[in-house]
Protein backbone atom coordinates (compact mmCIF):
# COMPACT_ATOMS: atom_id res chain seq x y z
CA UNK A 1 0.00 0.00 0.00
CA UNK A 2 1.70 3.34 -1.00
CA UNK A 3 2.17 5.71 2.08
CA UNK A 4 -0.16 8.91 2.45
CA UNK A 5 1.26 12.32 2.46
CA UNK A 6 -0.90 15.74 3.89
CA UNK A 7 -0.72 18.16 1.38
CA UNK A 8 -3.54 21.22 1.77
CA UNK A 9 -6.84 19.10 2.08
CA UNK A 10 -5.98 15.99 0.22
CA UNK A 11 -3.86 12.83 1.46
CA UNK A 12 -2.23 12.30 -1.41
CA UNK A 13 -0.33 8.53 -2.58
CA UNK A 14 3.28 9.23 -1.83
CA UNK A 15 4.10 8.48 -5.66
CA UNK A 16 2.32 11.54 -6.37
CA UNK A 17 4.30 13.56 -3.26
CA UNK A 18 7.34 12.09 -5.49
CA UNK A 19 5.60 13.58 -8.63
CA UNK A 20 5.59 16.94 -6.73
CA UNK A 21 8.73 16.71 -5.16
CA UNK A 22 10.33 15.87 -9.09
CA UNK A 23 8.80 19.42 -10.56
CA UNK A 24 10.83 21.13 -7.95
CA UNK A 25 14.12 19.45 -9.04
CA UNK A 26 16.88 21.05 -11.06
CA UNK A 27 17.89 19.48 -14.05
CA UNK A 28 20.38 19.08 -16.67
CA UNK A 29 21.47 20.51 -19.94
CA UNK A 30 17.87 21.10 -22.54
CA UNK A 31 17.17 18.04 -24.84
CA UNK A 32 14.08 17.39 -26.88
CA UNK A 33 12.23 14.31 -26.03
CA UNK A 34 8.96 13.03 -27.23
CA UNK A 35 7.72 9.88 -25.21
CA UNK A 36 6.06 7.65 -28.11
CA UNK A 37 2.68 6.74 -27.06
CA UNK A 38 -0.93 6.62 -28.92
CA UNK A 39 -3.26 8.48 -27.43
CA UNK A 40 -5.40 8.58 -25.36
CA UNK A 41 -3.00 6.74 -23.39
CA UNK A 42 -0.77 8.09 -21.19
CA UNK A 43 3.11 9.10 -22.63
CA UNK A 44 5.86 7.78 -20.73
CA UNK A 45 6.79 9.79 -18.25
CA UNK A 46 10.39 10.68 -19.34
CA UNK A 47 11.62 12.98 -17.22
CA UNK A 48 12.43 16.41 -19.19
CA UNK A 49 16.27 17.38 -18.40
CA UNK A 50 16.05 20.99 -19.53
CA UNK A 51 17.13 23.12 -16.70
CA UNK A 52 14.48 25.01 -14.92
CA UNK A 53 14.37 28.88 -15.22
CA UNK A 54 13.56 31.47 -12.87
CA UNK A 55 12.09 35.16 -14.12
CA UNK A 56 15.25 36.64 -14.56
CA UNK A 57 16.58 34.10 -17.28
CA UNK A 58 13.50 34.62 -18.64
CA UNK A 59 13.97 38.57 -19.05
CA UNK A 60 17.97 37.77 -19.97
CA UNK A 61 16.23 35.33 -22.97
CA UNK A 62 14.07 38.09 -23.67
CA UNK A 63 16.80 40.44 -23.93
CA UNK A 64 18.78 38.31 -26.07
CA UNK A 65 16.58 37.74 -28.13
CA UNK A 66 16.24 41.24 -28.65
CA UNK A 67 19.64 42.12 -29.22
CA UNK A 68 19.96 39.59 -32.58
CA UNK A 69 17.05 41.80 -34.07
CA UNK A 70 17.02 44.64 -36.03
CA UNK A 71 15.61 48.03 -34.80
CA UNK A 72 12.62 47.66 -37.80
CA UNK A 73 12.32 44.14 -36.10
CA UNK A 74 11.91 44.97 -32.13
CA UNK A 75 9.98 47.35 -33.13
CA UNK A 76 7.40 45.12 -34.37
CA UNK A 77 8.16 42.48 -31.66
CA UNK A 78 7.30 45.21 -29.24
CA UNK A 79 3.92 46.54 -28.79
CA UNK A 80 2.30 48.34 -25.77
CA UNK A 81 0.88 46.69 -22.83
CA UNK A 82 -2.95 47.35 -22.99
CA UNK A 83 -6.00 44.86 -23.11
CA UNK A 84 -6.04 45.18 -26.69
CA UNK A 85 -2.74 43.79 -26.94
CA UNK A 86 -2.97 41.53 -24.48
CA UNK A 87 -5.58 39.66 -25.68
CA UNK A 88 -4.45 39.36 -29.43
CA UNK A 89 -4.35 35.70 -29.79
CA UNK A 90 -5.35 32.61 -31.89
CA UNK A 91 -5.62 29.20 -32.24
CA UNK A 92 -6.89 29.28 -36.08
CA UNK A 93 -4.24 28.85 -38.76
CA UNK A 94 -4.91 33.16 -39.74
CA UNK A 95 -1.40 33.93 -39.66
CA UNK A 96 -0.40 37.78 -38.68
CA UNK A 97 -4.54 38.46 -39.18
CA UNK A 98 -5.50 37.53 -35.85
CA UNK A 99 -2.01 37.53 -33.60
CA UNK A 100 1.08 40.25 -33.82
CA UNK A 101 4.74 40.04 -33.55
CA UNK A 102 7.56 38.50 -35.50
CA UNK A 103 7.16 35.17 -37.45
CA UNK A 104 9.22 32.26 -36.76
CA UNK A 105 10.14 31.39 -40.80
CA UNK A 106 11.32 35.18 -40.87
CA UNK A 107 14.18 34.84 -38.44
CA UNK A 108 17.64 33.48 -39.17
CA UNK A 109 18.78 30.51 -37.53
CA UNK A 110 20.03 32.54 -34.88
CA UNK A 111 17.41 34.69 -34.19
CA UNK A 112 15.10 31.25 -33.78
CA UNK A 113 17.60 30.07 -31.54
CA UNK A 114 17.55 32.99 -29.39
CA UNK A 115 13.46 32.70 -29.47
CA UNK A 116 13.34 29.40 -28.67
CA UNK A 117 15.64 30.08 -25.75
CA UNK A 118 13.26 32.35 -24.40
CA UNK A 119 10.29 29.55 -24.82
CA UNK A 120 12.20 27.54 -23.34
CA UNK A 121 13.07 29.64 -20.25
CA UNK A 122 9.90 30.20 -20.22
CA UNK A 123 7.73 26.90 -19.56
CA UNK A 124 8.29 24.12 -17.73
CA UNK A 125 10.99 20.91 -18.03
CA UNK A 126 8.16 18.17 -18.08
CA UNK A 127 8.40 15.77 -20.93
CA UNK A 128 5.18 15.83 -23.02
CA UNK A 129 4.80 18.75 -21.58
CA UNK A 130 6.02 22.35 -21.38
CA UNK A 131 8.32 23.18 -24.22
CA UNK A 132 8.86 19.94 -25.17
CA UNK A 133 4.78 19.95 -25.79
CA UNK A 134 4.75 23.15 -27.88
CA UNK A 135 7.94 22.04 -29.98
CA UNK A 136 5.47 18.78 -30.56
CA UNK A 137 2.59 20.86 -31.69
CA UNK A 138 4.81 22.61 -34.20
CA UNK A 139 5.58 19.69 -35.49
CA UNK A 140 2.69 18.08 -35.77
CA UNK A 141 1.59 21.19 -38.22
CA UNK A 142 4.82 20.34 -40.26
CA UNK A 143 2.79 16.67 -40.65
CA UNK A 144 0.01 18.53 -42.03
CA UNK A 145 1.90 20.35 -43.98
CA UNK A 146 2.89 17.21 -46.18
CA UNK A 147 -1.02 16.13 -46.25
CA UNK A 148 -2.16 20.01 -47.15
CA UNK A 149 0.29 22.17 -48.12
CA UNK A 150 0.44 25.77 -47.62
CA UNK A 151 -1.02 26.95 -44.75
CA UNK A 152 0.52 24.77 -41.88
CA UNK A 153 3.96 24.40 -41.02
CA UNK A 154 6.30 25.02 -37.73
CA UNK A 155 8.02 28.29 -39.15
CA UNK A 156 4.12 29.86 -39.11
CA UNK A 157 4.15 30.72 -35.73
CA UNK A 158 4.68 34.23 -34.12
CA UNK A 159 6.49 35.50 -31.07
CA UNK A 160 5.22 39.35 -29.47
CA UNK A 161 6.71 40.98 -26.37
CA UNK A 162 3.53 42.64 -25.05
CA UNK A 163 5.41 46.11 -22.74
CA UNK A 164 9.07 45.59 -21.87
CA UNK A 165 10.75 42.83 -20.61
CA UNK A 166 12.32 43.37 -16.57
CA UNK A 167 12.26 42.51 -13.38
CA UNK A 168 10.29 45.81 -12.39
CA UNK A 169 7.48 46.26 -14.70
CA UNK A 170 4.68 44.33 -16.07
CA UNK A 171 4.98 42.64 -19.67
CA UNK A 172 3.71 39.56 -21.23
CA UNK A 173 4.87 36.70 -23.49
CA UNK A 174 3.27 35.92 -26.29
CA UNK A 175 4.09 32.76 -28.46
CA UNK A 176 2.36 30.42 -30.83
CA UNK A 177 0.33 29.42 -34.00
CA UNK A 178 -1.87 26.88 -35.08
CA UNK A 179 -3.26 25.36 -32.25
CA UNK A 180 -1.09 27.05 -29.94
CA UNK A 181 -1.51 30.30 -27.70
CA UNK A 182 1.03 30.73 -25.00
CA UNK A 183 0.54 34.09 -22.48
CA UNK A 184 2.30 34.60 -19.57
CA UNK A 185 2.44 37.43 -17.88
CA UNK A 186 5.56 39.03 -15.31
CA UNK A 187 5.25 41.75 -13.09
CA UNK A 188 7.55 43.48 -10.95
CA UNK A 189 9.95 40.35 -11.28
CA UNK A 190 6.96 36.75 -10.58
CA UNK A 191 4.82 35.52 -12.97
CA UNK A 192 1.51 37.00 -12.23
CA UNK A 193 -0.60 34.73 -14.43
CA UNK A 194 0.28 31.63 -17.00
CA UNK A 195 -3.16 31.68 -18.86
CA UNK A 196 -4.98 31.55 -21.35
CA UNK A 197 -2.92 29.16 -22.44
CA UNK A 198 -4.79 27.55 -25.48
CA UNK A 199 -3.22 23.91 -27.02
CA UNK A 200 -4.65 21.18 -29.85
CA UNK A 201 -3.25 18.85 -32.08
CA UNK A 202 -3.56 17.19 -35.28
CA UNK A 203 -3.11 14.33 -35.65
CA UNK A 204 -3.15 12.75 -32.75
CA UNK A 205 0.12 10.86 -32.89
CA UNK A 206 2.98 10.94 -35.93
CA UNK A 207 6.34 10.41 -36.24
CA UNK A 208 8.46 12.80 -37.86
CA UNK A 209 10.14 12.80 -41.07
CA UNK A 210 11.91 15.72 -41.04
CA UNK A 211 14.63 17.59 -38.29
CA UNK A 212 12.62 21.14 -38.27
CA UNK A 213 11.76 20.76 -34.94
CA UNK A 214 12.32 17.36 -33.78
CA UNK A 215 14.95 14.74 -34.63
CA UNK A 216 13.72 13.07 -37.62
CA UNK A 217 11.47 9.47 -36.43
CA UNK A 218 10.71 10.96 -33.21
CA UNK A 219 7.22 9.76 -32.55
CA UNK A 220 4.86 12.26 -31.25
CA UNK A 221 1.59 12.36 -29.09
CA UNK A 222 1.11 15.92 -27.71
CA UNK A 223 -1.65 16.03 -25.80
CA UNK A 224 -1.70 12.51 -24.58
CA UNK A 225 -0.74 13.17 -21.14
CA UNK A 226 -3.85 15.78 -20.93
CA UNK A 227 -6.29 13.33 -22.34
CA UNK A 228 -4.90 10.23 -20.33
CA UNK A 229 -5.52 12.37 -17.33
CA UNK A 230 -8.95 13.40 -18.32
CA UNK A 231 -10.32 10.37 -19.12
CA UNK A 232 -8.87 8.33 -15.91
CA UNK A 233 -10.73 10.71 -13.53
CA UNK A 234 -14.08 10.04 -15.33
CA UNK A 235 -13.39 6.59 -15.52
CA UNK A 236 -12.71 6.98 -11.94
CA UNK A 237 -16.37 7.76 -11.31
CA UNK A 238 -19.55 5.51 -10.26
CA UNK A 239 -22.55 5.07 -13.02
CA UNK A 240 -24.46 7.58 -10.44
CA UNK A 241 -21.65 10.60 -10.37
CA UNK A 242 -21.78 10.52 -13.76
CA UNK A 243 -25.22 11.00 -14.57
CA UNK A 244 -24.69 13.85 -11.95
CA UNK A 245 -21.27 15.21 -14.32
CA UNK A 246 -23.14 15.12 -17.21
CA UNK A 247 -24.04 17.73 -19.49
CA UNK A 248 -27.17 18.23 -21.24
CA UNK A 249 -25.65 20.47 -24.17
CA UNK A 250 -22.84 19.69 -26.89
CA UNK A 251 -20.09 21.07 -27.52
CA UNK A 252 -18.30 21.27 -30.67
CA UNK A 253 -15.31 23.64 -28.94
CA UNK A 254 -14.20 24.94 -25.70
CA UNK A 255 -16.14 27.85 -24.40
CA UNK A 256 -13.59 30.03 -23.74
CA UNK A 257 -11.15 30.23 -26.38
CA UNK A 258 -9.57 33.21 -28.20
CA UNK A 259 -11.95 36.62 -27.95
CA UNK A 260 -13.77 34.67 -25.11
CA UNK A 261 -12.15 36.61 -22.05
CA UNK A 262 -13.58 36.91 -18.85
CA UNK A 263 -16.93 35.06 -19.92
CA UNK A 264 -16.67 32.56 -17.56
CA UNK A 265 -20.03 31.13 -16.91
CA UNK A 266 -21.82 32.80 -13.44
CA UNK A 267 -23.18 29.65 -12.09
CA UNK A 268 -20.98 26.39 -11.89
CA UNK A 269 -22.42 22.91 -13.15
CA UNK A 270 -21.78 19.26 -12.73
CA UNK A 271 -20.28 17.07 -10.28
CA UNK A 272 -19.18 18.97 -7.11
CA UNK A 273 -15.75 17.90 -6.56
CA UNK A 274 -16.91 18.30 -2.56
CA UNK A 275 -18.68 14.45 -2.89
CA UNK A 276 -15.88 12.23 -4.01
CA UNK A 277 -13.59 10.35 -2.01
CA UNK A 278 -10.12 11.08 -1.45
CA UNK A 279 -8.74 9.21 -4.01
CA UNK A 280 -11.36 10.65 -6.80
CA UNK A 281 -10.10 13.80 -6.00
CA UNK A 282 -6.71 12.95 -6.62
CA UNK A 283 -7.76 11.63 -10.10
CA UNK A 284 -9.08 15.17 -10.88
CA UNK A 285 -5.84 17.17 -9.37
CA UNK A 286 -3.88 14.58 -12.07
CA UNK A 287 -6.22 16.13 -14.70
CA UNK A 288 -5.30 19.42 -13.58
CA UNK A 289 -1.28 18.63 -13.79
CA UNK A 290 -0.54 18.31 -17.67
CA UNK A 291 -1.77 21.67 -18.41
CA UNK A 292 -0.40 23.32 -15.16
CA UNK A 293 2.66 22.05 -15.42
CA UNK A 294 3.36 23.62 -19.07
CA UNK A 295 4.19 26.68 -16.96
CA UNK A 296 7.15 26.95 -15.76
CA UNK A 297 8.26 24.57 -12.70
CA UNK A 298 8.27 26.77 -9.82
CA UNK A 299 4.76 28.77 -10.89
CA UNK A 300 3.41 25.08 -11.84
CA UNK A 301 4.01 23.60 -7.99
CA UNK A 302 2.66 26.94 -6.66
CA UNK A 303 -0.67 26.61 -9.06
CA UNK A 304 -1.09 22.84 -8.27
CA UNK A 305 -1.31 23.91 -4.19
CA UNK A 306 -3.54 26.44 -5.03
CA UNK A 307 -5.87 24.40 -7.54
CA UNK A 308 -5.76 21.10 -5.20
CA UNK A 309 -6.43 23.61 -2.25
CA UNK A 310 -9.64 25.06 -3.79
CA UNK A 311 -10.96 21.54 -4.91
CA UNK A 312 -13.61 22.00 -2.37
CA UNK A 313 -15.12 24.40 -4.70
CA UNK A 314 -14.74 22.82 -7.77
CA UNK A 315 -16.67 21.18 -10.42
CA UNK A 316 -16.00 18.45 -12.92
CA UNK A 317 -18.46 18.02 -16.01
CA UNK A 318 -18.38 16.44 -18.77
CA UNK A 319 -20.63 15.51 -22.73
CA UNK A 320 -20.72 12.93 -25.26
CA UNK A 321 -19.44 9.30 -24.69
CA UNK A 322 -16.90 10.37 -22.10
CA UNK A 323 -14.66 7.82 -23.75
CA UNK A 324 -12.98 10.79 -25.03
CA UNK A 325 -13.05 9.24 -28.52
CA UNK A 326 -15.70 10.59 -30.79
CA UNK A 327 -16.63 14.18 -31.93
CA UNK A 328 -18.15 16.85 -29.38
CA UNK A 329 -16.75 14.50 -26.22
CA UNK A 330 -16.27 16.69 -23.56
CA UNK A 331 -14.98 17.68 -20.50
CA UNK A 332 -14.22 20.61 -18.35
CA UNK A 333 -12.77 21.21 -14.77
CA UNK A 334 -13.97 24.52 -13.21
CA UNK A 335 -12.77 25.94 -9.49
CA UNK A 336 -12.76 28.55 -7.70
CA UNK A 337 -9.39 29.78 -9.73
CA UNK A 338 -8.79 26.64 -12.57
CA UNK A 339 -10.89 26.62 -15.44
CA UNK A 340 -9.77 24.09 -17.95
CA UNK A 341 -11.71 22.46 -21.24
CA UNK A 342 -11.01 19.81 -23.53
CA UNK A 343 -12.94 18.61 -26.53
CA UNK A 344 -12.59 16.13 -29.44
CA UNK A 345 -13.43 17.48 -32.89
CA UNK A 346 -13.83 15.72 -36.36
CA UNK A 347 -10.30 15.74 -38.27
CA UNK A 348 -9.97 18.62 -40.53
CA UNK A 349 -7.09 17.30 -42.50
CA UNK A 350 -7.09 13.53 -41.07
CA UNK A 351 -11.01 13.44 -41.37
CA UNK A 352 -10.91 10.12 -40.58
CA UNK A 353 -9.71 10.73 -36.89
CA UNK A 354 -10.63 13.03 -34.04
CA UNK A 355 -8.32 16.07 -33.05
CA UNK A 356 -7.97 18.10 -29.98
CA UNK A 357 -8.77 21.11 -28.44
CA UNK A 358 -8.30 22.30 -25.04
CA UNK A 359 -7.73 25.87 -23.51
CA UNK A 360 -6.78 26.71 -19.66
CA UNK A 361 -7.56 29.82 -18.04
CA UNK A 362 -7.85 31.37 -14.36
CA UNK A 363 -10.51 33.28 -13.45
CA UNK A 364 -8.10 35.31 -11.36
CA UNK A 365 -4.95 35.13 -13.15
CA UNK A 366 -5.89 35.57 -16.93
CA UNK A 367 -3.11 38.26 -18.05
CA UNK A 368 -2.11 38.56 -14.64
CA UNK A 369 -5.35 39.58 -13.34
CA UNK A 370 -4.83 43.03 -15.04
CA UNK A 371 -7.76 42.85 -17.75
CA UNK A 372 -11.20 41.43 -17.50
CA UNK A 373 -12.04 42.24 -14.48
CA UNK A 374 -15.26 39.69 -14.60
CA UNK A 375 -13.14 37.18 -12.92
CA UNK A 376 -11.11 39.27 -10.30
CA UNK A 377 -13.14 39.38 -7.56
CA UNK A 378 -12.95 35.33 -6.90
CA UNK A 379 -9.87 35.64 -4.72
CA UNK A 380 -9.44 37.18 -2.08
CA UNK A 381 -6.99 39.00 -2.66
CA UNK A 382 -8.45 40.49 -5.34
CA UNK A 383 -11.61 40.66 -3.30
CA UNK A 384 -9.76 42.26 -0.27
CA UNK A 385 -7.90 45.25 -2.12
CA UNK A 386 -11.26 45.93 -4.18
CA UNK A 387 -12.54 46.29 -0.77
CA UNK A 388 -10.31 48.38 1.07
CA UNK A 389 -10.13 50.78 -2.36
CA UNK A 390 -13.74 51.07 -2.79
CA UNK A 391 -17.33 50.71 -2.08
CA UNK A 392 -20.43 49.85 -4.62
CA UNK A 393 -23.94 50.01 -3.19
CA UNK A 394 -26.62 49.30 -3.29
CA UNK A 395 -25.85 45.75 -4.88
CA UNK A 396 -28.47 44.57 -6.47
CA UNK A 397 -29.51 47.74 -8.06
CA UNK A 398 -32.29 48.77 -9.91
CA UNK A 399 -31.92 50.10 -13.43
CA UNK A 400 -33.22 53.45 -12.56
CA UNK A 401 -31.32 53.90 -9.57
CA UNK A 402 -27.90 53.89 -10.00
CA UNK A 403 -24.77 52.99 -8.47
CA UNK A 404 -22.99 54.82 -5.76
CA UNK A 405 -19.10 54.56 -5.25
CA UNK A 406 -17.40 55.49 -2.30
CA UNK A 407 -13.51 55.79 -2.23
CA UNK A 408 -11.61 54.97 0.81
CA UNK A 409 -9.46 57.71 0.57
CA UNK A 410 -10.03 60.94 -1.61
CA UNK A 411 -8.64 60.84 -5.14
CA UNK A 412 -6.85 63.24 -7.04
CA UNK A 413 -7.18 61.37 -10.46
CA UNK A 414 -9.89 58.85 -10.63
CA UNK A 415 -11.70 57.54 -13.41
CA UNK A 416 -14.00 54.20 -13.49
CA UNK A 417 -15.06 51.98 -15.89
CA UNK A 418 -18.50 50.15 -16.29
CA UNK A 419 -18.72 46.71 -18.42
CA UNK A 420 -20.46 43.37 -18.75
CA UNK A 421 -19.32 40.36 -18.39
CA UNK A 422 -18.07 40.17 -22.13
CA UNK A 423 -15.95 43.25 -21.62
CA UNK A 424 -18.19 45.36 -23.57
CA UNK A 425 -17.98 49.12 -22.22
CA UNK A 426 -21.00 50.61 -21.16
CA UNK A 427 -19.62 54.00 -19.32
CA UNK A 428 -16.24 55.62 -18.00
CA UNK A 429 -15.61 58.80 -16.64
CA UNK A 430 -12.81 60.71 -14.55
CA UNK A 431 -13.60 62.19 -11.45
CA UNK A 432 -11.99 63.74 -8.44
CA UNK A 433 -12.79 63.23 -4.53
CA UNK A 434 -13.93 60.77 -2.58
CA UNK A 435 -17.15 59.35 -4.48
CA UNK A 436 -18.90 59.17 -7.31
CA UNK A 437 -22.29 58.56 -8.39
CA UNK A 438 -22.79 55.61 -11.80
CA UNK A 439 -25.87 55.62 -13.72
CA UNK A 440 -27.39 52.37 -14.63
CA UNK A 441 -29.87 53.98 -16.25
CA UNK A 442 -31.34 51.57 -19.36
CA UNK A 443 -28.70 48.80 -18.75
CA UNK A 444 -30.81 45.00 -19.02
CA UNK A 445 -30.66 42.77 -15.98
CA UNK A 446 -27.75 40.79 -15.52
CA UNK A 447 -24.27 41.41 -13.93
CA UNK A 448 -21.71 44.07 -14.25
CA UNK A 449 -18.43 44.88 -13.78
CA UNK A 450 -17.09 48.63 -12.02
CA UNK A 451 -13.25 48.81 -12.30
CA UNK A 452 -11.67 52.10 -11.05
CA UNK A 453 -8.28 53.63 -11.13
CA UNK A 454 -7.36 55.62 -8.64
CA UNK A 455 -4.10 57.81 -8.77
CA UNK A 456 -2.12 55.93 -11.07
CA UNK A 457 -2.52 52.85 -9.07
CA UNK A 458 -3.39 49.43 -10.05
CA UNK A 459 -7.00 48.76 -11.39
CA UNK A 460 -9.52 46.99 -8.86
CA UNK A 461 -12.75 46.15 -9.66
CA UNK A 462 -16.04 45.22 -8.13
CA UNK A 463 -19.21 43.28 -9.70
CA UNK A 464 -22.57 44.15 -9.26
CA UNK A 465 -26.09 42.96 -10.59
CA UNK A 466 -28.90 45.24 -11.95
CA UNK A 467 -32.32 44.08 -11.59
Amino acid sequence: MNKLVLLGPLLLAASAYEKISELLAPAAAPTYVAAPAAAPKAVAKVRGVQATATVADVVNAANAFLATLSTAQQTTVQVAYTAANVKKWSNLPCGLGCRQGLQFSALTTAQQTALLNLVQAATGTVAGDGFNETQQIRAADDNLGTQAGGGYSSGIYFIALVGTPSLTGTWQLQYGGHHLATNITYGNGQVKGATPYFEGVEPLTFTTTNANVLPTGTVCAPLSNEASAMLAMLNGLTAAQKTTARLTQTFSDVLLGPNQDGNFPATKVGLAVSTLTAAQQQLVADAMRPWVQDADDATAASLMTTYTSQLAGTYVAYSGTGNLTSNADYVRIDGPNVWIEFVCQSGVVYQSQIHYHSVWRDHARDYGGNFFGSYTTVTGTKAAAAAQAFSVYPNPTAGSRGLQVQLAAPAASARYTLRNVLGQTFASQSFVGSAVQVSTEGLPAGTYILSLVADGKAPVTHRFVVN
